[in-house]
């Protein structure tokens, strides 16, 4: 591109130009109001005045969820909705005579667009934009469930505050710039392991621009179980007490990180996930035990535990009497 430095990301851009909206009289891209109720970046740049842009949209569909975006964008002045999303803007090419400018509510800041100066757009900000020249951004865009799913109980009280200082200005970092690259071409490519290799260049990612933004030290959130998320994890152990169950399954039930779903499950329970599960495992014995002529190695086997010893000896530490020795006592004629 004549005229303009450059960072290539590793794929070739295949670009996709989407339907321009109606544009006010004086056929310019000029201000607009962003029209509230959007679900995300993605859409936004979708439907609202940027479709005038040739731009490209991609995800990879892992655990965590992404989107990414890559726009050409020359002369403009938007408006850009608050979106429970953390936007990272990496300039991969620039015209030798740009300007950039934005508002996302304490005053206007200026800059000039220069390929691998970053800029974050924290969640839940409407900004204003100004550019004059030509540049490409690629876009990436992480919803604030992902940052709860990686962070859980260190997610900062405060998102907009804890990444205030990435907002400021352009700075650069290598890292999150050849990790958004490899995120972009990885998301063509959909190779077997894109998917683990996205959600861990994600983990690493996220912690690293917190400790940029120097957030290490800013409260964090009070984690909660929700009921109707402790129900469904109740249910799914219930039903399958008799496998092998992990804590990483109980917390992919409730749609949380192992870490996260382990914090909250303490602090809402008031034990930990093993504990419960192997109270569990007791309660519904004994339902056996009292009701059932099974023999122990059955009961054993149905409620999960390796081996008859392994359950007379658990049960034996919770009840304070041993299988057989309960039974007589609780069993019903």
């Amino acid at each position: 591109m004549p005229g303009i430095a450059q960072v290539q990301p590793d794929s070739v851009m295949r670009t996709e130009t989407l339907p321009c909206d109606t544009v006010e009289p004086g056929g310019g891209p000029e201000f607009r109001v962003a029209k509230p109720g959007w679900r995300s970046y993605a859409q936004f740049f979708r439907e609202s005045a940027y479709t005038i842009f040739p731009q490209q949209h991609r995800s990879l569909g892992g655990r965590l969820s992404f989107n990414m975006i890559e726009v050409e964008q020359s002369d403009h002045d938007f408006t850009d909705p608050d979106v429970p999303e953390t936007v990272l803007a990496l300039p991969l090419a620039a015209s030798a005579h740009n300007s950039w400018s934005w508002n996302m509510g304490n005053g206007w800041r200026h800059a000039t667009a220069a390929p691998g100066h970053l800029l974050v757009l924290p969640p839940g900000i409407e900004s204003r934009w100004r550019v004059v020249g030509q540049r490409r951004l690629l876009l990436l865009t992480l919803p604030t469930d992902t940052l709860e799913n990686v962070l859980g109980c260190a997610l900062p009280a405060d998102l907009a505050h804890a990444f205030d200082a990435l907002a400021q200005h352009p700075w650069e970092d290598t890292f999150v710039a050849q990790t958004m690259l490899r995120l972009w071409a990885a998301s063509l490519e959909l190779k077997a392991n894109d998917r683990l290799l996205a959600d861990g260049a994600l983990i690493a990612m996220i912690a690293h621009l917190l400790q940029r933004a120097g957030a290490g030290d800013l409260p964090e959130r009070r984690v909660a179980m929700p009921t109707w998320r402790l129900q469904r994890v109740t249910e799914f152990a219930d039903a399958h007490l008799h496998e092998d169950l992990c804590i990483a399954s109980l917390a992919d039930v409730a749609g949380l990180s192992v870490r996260h779903f382990a914090r909250a499950f303490n602090l809402q329970v008031g034990e930990t996930p093993h504990r419960w599960l192997m109270y569990r495992r007791i309660e519904k014995a004994k339902q056996r035990l009292a009701h059932s002529d099974d023999s122990l190695a059955r009961i054993a086997q149905d409620c999960g535990f390796t081996a008859q010893s392994h359950f007379t000896r658990v049960f034996r530490l919770i009840t304070g009497e041993t299988p057989k020795q309960w039974q007589k006592s609780h069993k019903q004629r």
